[in-house]
């Protein structure tokens, strides 16, 4: 069979859709008319013929972002921010999928999006279920532009979600990204409960847009207000209610004037000491008090990863998800640190890093197989010794992780390693590569069903 008749073939099994036919109800938000039939061909296609799907797409000259792009929305539209997480990782999981893409060895470079077009379908299917959500057009009276970005403040320390949605819009139509999420980071480490998705979500948002385009800006931020808003103050998650956080003492803190020197190992241990054993508020205290004395913040945010790493040594079997979990937030909170603009922004996202370490080794340390271990003495193989034989040692995970994850940590916490090992001292990238066999595929372990579709065309 011909190239031309094997392609007829397959479109003719396809539901390709048209500008024409992509109509939706009013009912349900729309994209623009460049977008809205790719959104729809990724939502109406069966979960088995997404690869093949794909693949045509890519074949018809279709941009690798423009496909990238209308996945994401597709998750926005049809996933329930609240909680955020569980089917929502399909939209965590895009900032990850491309960063692998770009990691990965050249043979594997396409997977991570046949990867994250099977997730999606997974968590399409998880929420019509669950929740028969799907985003609808904004209803309610939107504030002026220029009242936009304090009405959002407002709905944001108020918990109220339904003005938060409506300022958000109003802002992601009349202003630019950074000023709209520099409203934001500070609302994304407010909340650890359910374990850090929140300051995840506003990171790898801001991260995703970045690549696809502010245009797409409205329908994301709404959800993502959502989703940091979700428990309200007074629910409990993983054992804490708002208050029971470092939020409140950490947003009281007065000013302090940074540091820029470079970092102190000794610093460092007191600090990772600190994270270790302090409740998590009295960590943050001795830690004020080491900026206020001057010590670097690089020495803090390089104990929060060797404590977020180390977390992770230290679980194991459905524990580990927790140490995990510090990894990924601790990488979300380092980035909104060094995109926010404001310092009281900045301190305050520092001193919640360190706490959030405390608050999720708190957590772990209620589960089963939990062992003791310090990162800083545990013995670092030679070959990740040099950044050579870290780079092969990152490549090799990923030529297993990439064919072989089925689960979506397996994609976000070798993405949140790789962008922060080369921002610790030099000293210590060596143990937070070595932390990334915490969590991996090997030889023995089989390519899933998607990744063979995804193989097969």
């Amino acid at each position: 069979m011909s190239f031309l008749s094997r392609r007829a073939a397959l479109t003719a099994a396809l539901p390709l859709l048209t500008r024409a036919n992509a109509q939706v109800t009013p009912a349900i938000v729309r994209f623009d008319a460049e977008m809205e039939p790719l959104v729809r061909l990724i939502e109406d296609t069966p979960r088995e013929k997404c690869a093949a799907m794909a693949k045509e797409q890519l074949r018809a000259n279709v941009p690798y972002r423009q496909l990238m792009a209308a996945l994401y929305l597709a998750g926005v539209r049809n996933v329930n921010p609240r909680p955020p997480g569980f089917a929502l990782h399909c939209l965590f999981v895009m900032h990850a999928a491309h960063l692998l893409s770009l990691e990965a060895p050249p043979d594997l470079r396409a997977l991570p999006f046949f990867y994250a077009l099977d997730l999606f379908k997974i968590s399409q299917e998880r929420d019509a279920r669950q929740n028969d959500y799907v985003m609808a057009p904004l209803t309610g009276r939107l504030p002026s532009p220029d009242r936009a970005a304090a009405e959002l403040t407002a709905a944001m320390e108020a918990w109220d979600q339904d003005r938060a949605e409506r300022a958000a819009a109003v802002l992601a139509r009349t202003r630019g990204a950074n000023e709209v999420f520099e409203l934001l980071w500070r609302y994304g480490v407010r909340d650890y409960r359910n374990i850090g998705h929140k300051a995840i979500f506003v990171a790898n948002s801001y991260r995703t847009l970045q690549t696809i385009g502010w245009q797409h800006g409205e329908t994301v931020m709404r959800s993502l207000v959502l989703g940091i808003l979700d428990f309200a103050k007074d629910t409990k998650v993983n054992g804490y209610a708002l208050d029971d956080q470092t939020y409140g003492a950490n947003s009281r803190r007065p000013a302090v004037a940074w540091s820029s020197e470079a970092p102190d190992n000794g610093a460092t241990h007191a600090a990772l000491s600190a994270i270790r054993s302090a409740p998590p508020v009295e960590a943050c205290d001795t830690i004020t008090g080491m900026l206020v004395k001057g010590t670097p913040a690089a020495s803090i945010w390089d104990a929060v990863h060797l404590a977020a790493a180390e977390l992770t040594m230290r679980t194991a079997g459905g524990g580990i998800i927790t140490g995990i979990h510090s990894v990924s937030a601790a990488n979300a909170m380092h980035f909104a640190w060094q995109t926010a603009a404001d310092p009281k922004t900045r301190q305050l996202t520092l001193l919640q890093a360190a706490g959030w370490m405390g608050q999720f080794r708190t957590w772990a340390e209620t589960q089963k197989g939990i062992r003791a271990l310090d990162i800083t003495k545990d013995e670092v193989p030679p070959e990740i010794q040099s950044a050579e034989g870290r780079m092969q040692h990152v490549a090799g995970h990923l030529r297993h992780i990439i064919p072989k994850a089925n689960e979506v940590h397996f994609y976000k916490f070798p993405a949140a390693l790789i962008e922060d090992i080369p921002l610790v001292s030099r000293e210590w990238r060596p143990h937070l590569a070595a932390a990334m066999n915490c969590y991996t595929k090997g030889p023995k372990d089989a390519e899933t069903d998607a990744m063979q579709r995804a193989r097969a065309v």
